[in-house]
């Protein structure tokens, strides 16, 4: 594979002479020390470029011209380096001085050193270049610049024909995993195969497949580089990871769960020594021990190694048929769109050189799709298929890969081979990727202008359309930071081609196989902790240098300070202590990315990097300033200071970073200073000062203030995040009453909070956005070429002006909780490229928008169908991913083919899923066919079915656990034909369960469970207009004849009845820790009997905190429900009015509280006056009371007594006065009490209480006090 190392050359030379051409019209090109060999230089290198096109053919066959390509590929990079050094030299003046004197910014020496290294490397070239007169090369024209880029997204069709012709061989490893499992219970099983054929895809189906969800599971990326110790933290890790929502919830004193099964997959091993082989399978046997059964997969290659680590007969996973390659190439080249059945027959042939490999035919359909006939042809008859190694079916596949990178423009060349410093598997965020080819000048990054942030783009969207790039979901890190970052990661048969390709350029330290090279440029070290040059003969000619190990780096390490010429510097994966001093010597870098540093200053050094663009110190929580120089770093365009929570003020210099284009100043609470520092950043595109709700007690003032005078100057900006800023921007705002010198701060207001005194809301614009808040609004709509507004958790934000209609290119408007908001523009509607609206908990009604054809309201999205359209609006959420949706009115789909193009299960960010149909309404198409389309993505946590109108479900319900096991909450509502409900017992992580209006279920019981060890994590169940309902079965029996005393649901804290007229409950109460609620379903109360109360440890009553009742037509002496619950803490009785006397309550002695709300009693019962252990009574609206008897000083352990709208009641009673331990009296909007409570001789009875307020009224959220009795 050597040859295809000199496809580089044509780019590292076409980026030496683009540096030689600009320095030949400067003025050091006129100095007599550099004048003629820059000159040489230039001559040289724009004739050996015009040969490189049959340069680069020969060398396919040609070791000769190989090796003449990799010394000019060495000499192009000195070149190179050569030029950003003189450049680098003349940055340190200014313009004006870079144009008339440079060479006076070069000193004696250094003019003499750089004319030398200047005139060694024109000697080395002109070598060269004889050289290639020996090959007599011929000139051609490169196709480079005819290509036409096609950037249609083909991510969803690759995630489709990944799994294509593979369902034969998961049904063959599913079986012989089974046929093992029967004779033993530790079980090794290898997938082998060439690479790229499918191994990881078919492991990925297994791993996924319903038997298996039981399962603990761990998935374990291996590669090259093998360590047991390693793979046994990670799978230590993902089994942590996946019982995280359960131990989260696992009360103190409960079981550890039972030992489970577990399935690991081992990808890509290639370790093939028995004694470390063996060293693997001990491992994995201890770390499993205690496990049921242990399935464990391994892919691998290597049939070999396959046979020795096997414990059961290993798979060979067989090629694709060359008709399912040829359907591969068709589904991306087009052929339904396009007439080229001309083509069929070269085709075919091509899919036939794809050796059944499903990433060789999509490599290659993506480069067929814009070519001729002759073009397809080429590709037929080229050379490289005929290149014959001792590894024919490897490189047989690579072929289809090299066809391709050759077909590359040089700019993607050098951007994809640059992806071989990353190790097998790692995840690259695209914003990074590109900011370090800029870096690396592989595409041409300008201050004046971002079109090559655009270019960049370009770049991303073509490596993935010939899959060169796939996308990965983000690593922890920044999913728990709320960070939406974009990651992509490489097939291992890609990777391959890169590092061949780069093989002289790349040192990984993590390879074992590693030679101590002289021509590196791209290095990935593990240990940051020794010098460049015990890895490197010349660390002075590294470009990008990355560390990919956890040790610490300190103030001062001296690791890379001899890399003189490096441009790029990733310490991400680092433990940084300090940044070191000598990074300030590294005067050509580029790109530094150094998150979480612990040090709480940044060393002024950092600032002489005047030529850096990039700068991440993400979450480095400890800095409390940055270096008053920053301004000096005059280059930059990114910067990222996200979670820096303690800097305290931006330095005054920081306005000078005008080239800046990407700022996040997310997450720093206490920054000042920033609103002066935008106003000379008028290039920004992305700025970021969102806000958690956490910080707002630490900020005392508004660290954000006079943002609004300046925002409208950044007219560049298309990302603007301004969620929970409010606070931040206006400073807290005052409720201030009329005669009140203090005034009290507080949170937002709802309108029906404010009354009297409106003008004294400063920034609470009742029904109007008049005053700061709206001025600000409008001002942001002047930002004409906003993409992305977040607006969100802004409380007062009442409404949108209608300015907003000219941001013409909005694509993305988030409101998440602007609880206030009641208006959008007229015309949002008219808004052609506004896409998203997401309106999550807002108040405003959205009807308008739903039949809109360009608006997608989110997360509430309603199902429309235009009378004589032939779909619905349900095809456009086809490219839209929201973490929560809300899909109703689904009857209004008009096909089967509509839900299946949204592709819902792909939806990997969403998390929160409503599928709604209207009750009682025919649709279009039968709901069971509908709903069996839309399968949610795997990793949905909560999920809502509403009207569903069938007698069965769809597997993916029936087999819920299976599809859906990170369920965290499920809602069923309105479904009137199913006579059971899905297995919901056997989802693992279900905490929460509401059943609403289902007319079909009779009888809850063992089999509405779906097997043994049922809703062990459930701690919410809800039931609500269980109209049929008539039994619910609470607890089994541990065998037959035995005691009941394992209850349906174990962990229950929250339990409602409502509406459940039948319902009885057998054979006794449901175990509750903390309230149960009882509405409206008497039968619950009354239908125990006289049978006798249960005891012992077991009862249902031992831990129950609080019981509601609301209402009871019934007496209270028949609620035997009471007789079951003798450890009651809490009572509450809402709407009943027969309250006469019950045996029962006298005989709950634990009761602590109790309330009485709106019940129709002229006299408190007399059983109150037993409850010796009472501490609490609110007695509230109950308006024919007249009156509090004497024997009220019998509560001897009453601390707290609150009386609320109880207009009958005039006074207290004299025995007031014996409640001696009597704390706190509250009264409230009661005006006769409080008259009695003002007169002398009543305030003395009352004296010995600590606390006693009257309240004037009572409203959600706060209290007003006007007076203490």
């Amino acid at each position: 594979m050597a040859e295809i190392g000199g496809m580089l050359a044509t780019a590292v030379v076409k980026a030496a002479f683009g540096k030689v051409a600009a320095a030949a019209g400067d003025r050091v090109a006129q100095h007599r020390r550099f004048g003629k060999d820059i000159q040489y230089m230039r001559d040289a290198l724009e004739s050996i470029e015009a040969l490189m096109e049959d340069a680069e053919r020969r060398s396919v066959e040609d070791k000769s011209v190989q090796l003449w390509l990799s010394r000019l590929t060495t000499a192009s990079y000195d070149i190179s380096d050569i030029f950003d050094e003189l450049e680098a030299n003349a940055a340190r003046k200014s313009a004006l001085q870079k144009l008339k004197v440079l060479n006076l910014c070069l000193t004696a020496a250094s003019k003499v050193g750089m004319a030398d290294r200047t005139r060694e490397v024109r000697e080395r070239l002109e070598n060269i270049s004889k050289q290639r007169q020996e090959f007599s090369f011929t000139a051609g024209n490169s196709s480079y610049a005819q290509q036409v880029i096609d950037d249609r997204a083909t991510s969803s069709e690759v995630i489709e024909v990944d799994v294509l012709g593979r369902d034969q061989d998961k049904q063959k490893v599913m079986t012989l995993l089974s046929q093992a499992s029967s004779s033993s219970d530790f079980i090794i099983l290898p997938i082998y195969g060439i690479g790229g054929i499918g191994k990881t895809t078919l492991a990925k189906l297994v791993f996924n497949d319903a038997h298996f969800m039981d399962y603990e599971k761990a998935w374990v990326y291996v590669s090259q580089t093998f360590d047991s110790n390693k793979v046994a933290e990670i799978i230590r890790s993902e089994r942590q990871n996946n019982q995280t929502h359960l131990t989260n919830t696992q009360e103190p004193d409960t079981d550890p769960p039972a030992p489970k099964n577990i399935l690991i997959v081992l990808d890509d091993l290639w370790e093939n020594r028995a004694i470390k082989i063996d060293e693997l399978k001990r491992s994995l046997k201890l770390l499993c021990s205690g496990r049921n059964k242990v399935h464990v997969i391994v892919t691998t290659r290597d049939a070999e190694i396959a046979s020795k680590i096997q414990t059961t007969e290993a798979y060979a996973i067989e090629s694709l048929s060359s008709d399912v390659c040829w359907n591969i190439i068709k589904q991306i080249v087009g052929f339904e769109d396009n007439d080229k059945e001309s083509l069929e027959n070269i085709g075919k042939e091509i899919a036939m050189k794809c050796q059944g490999v499903a990433l060789a035919a999509r490599v290659l359909g993506y480069m067929l799709r814009s070519k001729n006939f002759e073009a397809w042809v080429s590709v037929k008859e080229n050379g490289m298929w005929n290149k014959s190694t001792t590894e024919k079916d490897y490189d047989d596949v690579l072929a289809s890969l090299k066809l391709s990178y050759s077909s590359m423009p040089p700019d993607l060349r050098l951007c994809f081979t640059y992806c071989a410093i990353f190790p097998k598997g790692h995840k690259m965020a695209k914003d990074h990727l590109i900011y370090q080819w800029a870096a690396l000048g592989f595409i041409e990054s300008s201050n004046e202008d971002s079109s090559w942030l655009q270019h960049g783009e370009g770049i991303i969207k073509q490596l993935l359309g010939m899959s060169f790039l796939q996308h990965s979901n983000s690593p922890s890190s920044y999913a728990q930071h709320g960070k939406n970052v974009t990651f992509f990661t490489m097939h291992d048969l890609v990777h391959d081609l890169a590092r061949l390709i780069m093989r002289d350029e790349v040192l990984d330290t993590t390879i074992k196989y590693n030679a101590r090279g002289s021509n590196y440029r791209y290095v990935s070290l593990a240990d940051c902790t020794r010098p460049l040059n015990s890895f490197v003969t010349y660390p002075d000619k590294i470009r990008a240098l990355c560390f990919l190990g956890s040790a610490k780096i300190g103030r001062d390490a001296d690791g890379f300070s001899s890399a003189k010429y490096l441009r790029m510097l990733d310490l991400a994966e680092c433990s940084i202590q300090n940044l070191p001093y000598s990074i300030g010597q590294l005067k050509l870098l580029r790109y530094l990315n150094a998150p979480g540093i612990k040090d709480r200053v940044i060393p002024s050094c950092v600032t002489k990097l005047s030529k850096l663009i990039y700068l991440n110190l993400r979450g480095s929580s400890e800095i409390l300033a940055l270096p008053e120089s920053i301004g000096e770093m005059e280059d930059l365009q990114y910067l990222d200071l996200s979670g820096c929570e303690k800097i305290r003020k931006l330095p005054k210099s920081f306005e000078k970073l005008k080239n800046l284009v990407h700022l996040d100043l997310s997450d720093c609470p206490e920054a000042n200073g920033i609103a002066r520092a935008l106003c000379s950043l008028t290039k920004l595109r992305y700025l970021n000062l969102s806000r958690e709700n956490e910080w707002i007690h630490r900020v005392d003032s508004a660290p954000l203030r006079g943002l609004p005078e300046v925002i409208g100057k950044l007219i560049e900006l298309r990302y603007l995040n301004l969620s929970n800023c409010e606070y931040y921007i206006f400073g807290p705002r005052t409720m201030v009453s009329e005669g009140e010198e203090n005034s009290t701060p507080v949170g937002s207001f709802h309108d029906s909070m404010i009354s009297e005194g409106e003008e004294n809301y400063p920034y609470i614009q009742k029904k109007k956005n008049s005053g700061p808040v709206g001025s600000f609004l409008e001002t942001i709509s002047t930002l004409a070429n906003l993409e992305h507004l977040d607006l969100s958790n802004n409380m007062d934000i009442y409404s949108i002006p209608d300015s907003f209609c000219s941001l013409s290119k909005l694509h993305t408007l988030d409101l998440t909780r602007c609880y206030d908001l009641e208006r959008l523009p007229e015309n949002v509607g008219e808004m052609d490229m506004l896409k998203f609206l997401i309106v999550k908990d807002c108040i405003i009604n959205m009807s308008n928008l739903q039949s809109n054809k360009h608006v997608i309201p989110l997360p509430n999205f309603v199902v429309h169908a235009a009378e004589g359209e032939h779909t619905s609006n349900l095809v456009r959420l086809k490219n839209a991913s929201p973490p929560e949706l809300e899909l109703r009115c689904l009857g209004n789909v008009k096909s089967v083919e509509e839900a299946r193009a949204i592709k819902l299960r792909e939806k990997r960010s969403m998390v929160k899923l409503t599928l709604a149909w209207t009750t009682g309404k025919k649709g279009f198409v039968e709901d069971m066919e509908l709903l069996k389309e839309l399968v949610p993505p795997r990793n949905l946590e909560h999920f809502e079915l509403s009207g569903y109108n069938n007698v069965i479900f769809p597997t993916w319900l029936t087999d819920i656990a299976t599809y859906l096991p990170n369920l965290v909450s499920v809602s069923l509502w309105d479904i009137t034909q199913c006579g059971s409900l899905p297995p919901l017992g056997q989802l693992p992580n279900l905490k929460r369960l509401k059943l609403v209006a289902i007319s079909g279920i009779k009888k809850i019981d063992r089999g509405f469970c779906g097997g043994v060890k049922a809703f062990t994590r459930l701690e919410d169940f809800s039931m609500f207009r269980m109209e049929s309902l008539e039994e619910w079965t609470t607890a089994y029996s541990k065998g037959e004849g035995g005691v009941a005393d394992q209850f349906m649901f174990p962990n229950l804290k929250e339990l409602e009845i409502f509406g459940c007229h039948k319902l009885r409950l057998n054979p006794r109460p449901p175990r509750v820790k903390g309230t149960w609620r009882i509405r409206e379903s008497d039968g619950v109360l009354l239908q125990w009997g006289e049978s006798s109360p249960y005891t012992g440890s077991s009862t249902s009553s031992a831990s129950l905190a609080c019981l509601l009742i609301k209402p009871s037509m019934a007496p209270l002496h028949q609620w035997k429900l009471l007789r079951h619950l003798p450890a009651i803490k809490e009572l509450n009785i809402q709407y009943c009015n027969d309250l006469s006397s019950s045996s029962d309550i006298i005989g709950a002695c634990s009761l602590r509280e109790l309330t009485l709300l709106c019940c129709d009693i002229t006299s408190l019962p007399q059983w109150l006056g037993h409850l010796t252990t009472l501490q609490k009574l609110r007695i509230r609206s109950c308006q024919s009371l007249n009156n509090l008897p004497e024997w009220l000083c019998d509560l001897v352990s009453l601390k707290d007594l609150n009386i609320y709208d109880c207009h009958g009641i005039v006074s207290l009673p004299e025995s007031t006065q014996r409640l001696t331990k009597l704390k706190r009296l509250t009264i409230q909007d009661c005006p006769a009490l409080e008259q009695w409570g003002k007169l002398k001789e009543n305030k003395k009875k009352i004296h010995h209480i600590k606390e006693v307020r009257a309240l004037l009224c009572y409203w959600p959220y706060f209290a007003l006090t006007i007076s203490t009795i």
